[in-house]
């Protein structure tokens, strides 16, 4: 009854039972519900009214202000929320690698940033460091890098490389010369962190050892379709030159290609379908959109907000949640579903 396998095994299964019934994620995004709903009535106000940082105020670069909190926000859960490399079900993850890249090409992109609207020191610390901001300033940068490498692999390598990565992002990103589109830039990170959970759910706490309901499958799935439909607007122009006994035929095609990916999807979990599944979703919306002789105006934006709110809810980062929900409502009114119901 003791014996050590029978007691593993037995944890292994309370575990794994206690997955298909505790999506985190889902009940901490109901618990704040009030909080959402705060944010929708008086998120516009808050920021109406706060002076730590001007620029969020500015409607015209909103989309600039937002995106740089969503880079800095997932820059530091990277760092921050990791789980325990141990538990990792693959021995030749590469999950350390690829969360390096997405530091080094986050705090390259966030400096830019930073250096593009050149923010003031805080008063309080501009009195006490005076002349030495320059050093001040890189043993901040110094601290975060030890940081990002204590959190990494328990190895010489696994404390480098991602020690390496923020402390080259930065100087990389103080000589890049442009930045980069901020609401596409932001859309493609959110897009790879959503891989890398499903890809290693347990080491991102998404997941009890790797166990996926269809509650986990759903959220991630209508991150791929957001961002899909964001690429999709943003990207491709609206010219109408389709004809439209081709188009109804193709998009019958593009149709049964997505729901046959979604069905494969959901029976896999596989991040390679889940790549495939969003380049279809993609590809059609792309299709409407150029068979389009317009697109409403605001429908590129929505698509980010909703991005933003299920990225949020997923990681459990309400900031970024309630970001969406504050974009949302500061759009022009309007029927959100019948607007976006051509891309389907």
């Amino acid at each position: 009854m003791f014996e050590e396998t029978i007691v593993v095994k037995s944890a292994v299964s309370a575990f794994n039972n206690a997955a298909l019934f505790a999506p985190m994620f889902l009940w901490v995004a109901v618990l704040m519900l009030p909080l959402f709903l705060m944010v929708a009535w008086f998120g516009n106000d808050f920021i109406a009214r706060q002076t730590m940082w001007t620029g969020l105020r500015d409607v015209k670069n909103r989309a600039f202000n937002f995106a740089l909190v969503i880079n800095v926000m997932v820059f530091g859960w990277l760092i921050l929320m990791g789980g325990n490399y141990g538990v990792l079900r693959d021995a030749t993850s590469i999950l350390s690698g690829v969360v390096s890249v997405l530091l080094f090409t986050i705090g390259m992109v966030c400096i830019r940033m930073l250096r593009t609207i050149n923010p003031k020191m805080p008063e309080f610390i501009a009195r006490r460091v005076k002349k030495r901001k320059r050093l001040f300033l890189y043993a901040c940068l110094g601290l975060v890098a030890i940081l990002a490498g204590v959190q990494g692999v328990h190895t010489l390598w696994g404390f480098v490389v991602p020690a390496a990565a923020v402390f080259c992002g930065a100087v990389a990103g103080r000589g890049l010369r442009r930045t980069p589109n901020p609401m596409i830039f932001s859309a493609g990170v959110m897009f790879v962190v959503t891989t890398i959970m499903l890809m290693q759910p347990e080491f991102f706490r998404f997941g009890q050892l790797g166990n996926l309901t269809i509650v986990h499958l759903a959220a991630v799935a209508l991150a791929g379709v957001a961002t899909a439909a964001l690429v999709a607007v943003h990207v491709v122009k609206p010219r109408g030159k389709i004809h439209h006994g081709a188009f109804v035929k193709l998009k019958w095609m593009a149709r049964f290609v997505v729901a046959l990916a979604v069905v494969l999807f959901m029976l896999t979990e596989s991040v390679p379908v889940f790549l495939g599944m969003s380049a279809a979703f993609a590809l059609m919306f792309a299709l409407s959109v150029w068979h389009a002789d317009n697109v409403p105006a605001h429908l590129a934006m929505r698509a980010w907000a909703a991005l933003m709110c299920v990225f949020g809810v997923i990681t459990i980062m309400p900031v970024i949640a309630a970001l969406g929900i504050v974009l949302w409502s500061d759009l022009p009114k309007g029927n959100a579903i019948s607007e976006s119901r051509f891309l389907l």
